[in-house]
């Protein structure tokens, strides 16, 4: 047993030893944070890593100090890389001898490098040392300057505010093979899970392997879970194996290795005094971290059982737009096909879901209606409860063919601009109006509150295309069959869906609404 070992053990207190407050006025991280260490060697995460150096063949520095150095686990983790072409540097600091000058750990790690990979293995160990030479400060130096830090286990828990640590299991030292040897079973499995402080890149506890249970036969997921809820006012983000948070600056995003595995946010609930724990759901593009961590919050909208209320609300504003022109007036029918500025019917595309849009031959349609090549496009995502992930989700074809796109979020009433600031960008900027798939009768609810629908129905006469799916298409009509009060058709959903069994998901009826 390495002396090592020991010195881990002897220094977790309640109050563990990380970097001063300093750490906080990181303004670019740009970390991969995978559930083990074998998962950077995913595909999927591995080019994620690729992706956010922003070159083909980036340089790469291996700190394989939480593996205590081990040249095996060096060979492990870094084979993909080297398969890849990049050039690679391996920095030892786990044993006081191997440590470099001070000038020559900032060659590497400030000046050289454009990844960071830090091993799996023995977290404490790894924060003790770098802490020790300096080397926590020589990566916040680095991460600042935009150079990609990742790991899998201890090499994704090292970079948050905290995280759920095994570095007191018997057998994670330098050579677990000796420990063993020497230790009966009852001895290996007996240890407990530990709570360390991070680096501080990300503020919450991070739970690597949250799908796996430990030697101990203690599950990750239960264990953080109960740790948090001897707690007040905490969150954890749960790493599952073969999965990897992503983060770039205060956006973030979820990247699966094999499809399934993913992120979860376990937060405190103060009400119940347990905790609430739900996926982050998979996206192509980041977003807003904050987003991220409020998805276990109960939402500010109005419940389900709210809105039933509002069932038989008349929410027609367009009367006169509804009246199709005779078919003998040839002026009218010139009218209606007219894509002219200030005629008085709309132009609508209503898809029977919100990814419709996307598929070319209706995006094409959205388009030529708009009569420009590369319309402005306002994304209301009310229906959706104003999510990012929607978001991205629906204006990508948008964005990717060039358009201009603002977003209005009016879901919630601290996010409302002036009404100026509406009747520019709905009546005069836009050419084209995104409505979100969703809840409609939330999305109607908010536009009568907030006077959008007038706007929306000024923006229609003056020749604006108006275009969605599902809720956003059904909005359009003089009613629609909604499932507006399916419990999970929420901000949200996520916590829902785990909270409520099979059957409570199920129990709920289709709606008119006006």
């Amino acid at each position: 047993v390495p002396e090592t070992e020991s010195d881990v053990s002897s220094q977790v207190t309640s109050e563990p030893a990380t970097l001063d407050d300093t750490n906080n006025d990181i303004q670019v991280p740009k970390i991969v944070a995978a559930g083990r260490g074998g998962a950077l060697s995913l595909p999927a995460i591995f080019d994620k890593v690729i992706e956010l150096s922003r070159k083909d063949k980036p340089n790469i520095v291996y700190l394989g100090t939480a593996s205590f150095d081990r040249d095996d686990k060096y060979e492990i983790h870094i084979k993909k890389f080297r398969q890849h072409g990049c050039a690679i540097e391996r920095l030892k600091v786990s044993v006081t001898k191997d440590v470099p000058s001070g000038e020559e750990l900032r060659r590497l790690v400030v000046d050289w490098a454009d990844v960071i990979v830090c091993a799996a293995g023995n977290t404490l160990h790894a924060l003790l040392r770098w802490k020790d030479v300096g080397l926590d400060i020589l990566m916040k130096e680095a991460a600042q300057s935009g150079t990609v830090l990742c790991g899998g286990s201890a090499g994704a828990g090292c970079w948050f505010d905290s995280l759920h640590s095994d570095s007191l299991r018997p057998d994670n030292v330098k050579r677990p093979e000796i420990v063993q040897d020497s230790l009966d079973e009852d001895e290996l499995t007996n240890w407990d899970y530990i709570k360390i402080s991070g680096m501080g890149y990300i503020n919450t506890m991070c739970v690597p392997h949250f799908d796996a249970t430990g030697s101990n036969n203690i599950a990750r997921s239960e264990h953080a879970q109960e740790m948090l809820a001897e707690q007040t006012d905490a969150s954890a983000t749960g790493i599952d194996e073969n999965a990897a948070l992503v983060l770039e600056g205060d956006k973030a995003m979820v990247v699966s290795g094999d499809g399934k595995a993913t992120c979860h946010i376990v937060v405190t609930d103060e009400e119940t005094g347990g905790t609430a724990s739900v996926p982050i759901p998979s996206t192509e593009e980041p977003f807003s971290l904050d987003e991220i961590m409020e998805l276990p919050e109960p939402s500010e909208t109005l419940p389900v059982e709210e809105l039933e209320k509002f069932v038989e609300t008349d929410f027609a504003v367009a009367e006169e737009l509804q009246q199709p022109p005779p078919a003998n007036d040839d002026a009218s029918r010139s009218s209606l096909m007219s894509s002219s500025v200030g005629t008085s019917v709309p132009k609508i595309v209503a898809a029977g879901r919100g990814g419709a849009l996307s598929l070319p031959t209706i995006f094409n349609k959205v388009i030529d209606l708009s009569g420009k090549d590369k319309p402005n496009v306002v994304y209301i995502g009310t229906a959706s409860f104003d999510r990012s992930d929607k978001f991205q989700r629906h204006i990508k074809a948008f964005q990717d063919h060039g358009c201009e796109t603002k977003r209005l979020c009016v879901s919630e009433a601290e996010n409302v601009p002036p009404l100026e600031d509406m009747r520019w960008m709905v009546v005069e900027w836009a050419d084209v109006l995104v409505c979100a798939a969703g809840n409609t009768l939330h999305a109607l609810l908010r536009w009568k509150e907030v006077g959008l629908d007038i706007l929306m129905k000024e923006a229609a006469e003056k020749g604006t295309v108006l275009a969605g799916g599902s809720a956003g298409a059904g909005c359009w009509f003089d009613s629609l069959h909604s499932d507006s009060l399916r419990p999970d058709n929420v901000k949200n959903s996520e916590r829902i869906k785990s909270e409520l069994d099979e059957d409570d998901l199920a129990d709920w009826d289709y709606v008119k609404i006006s």
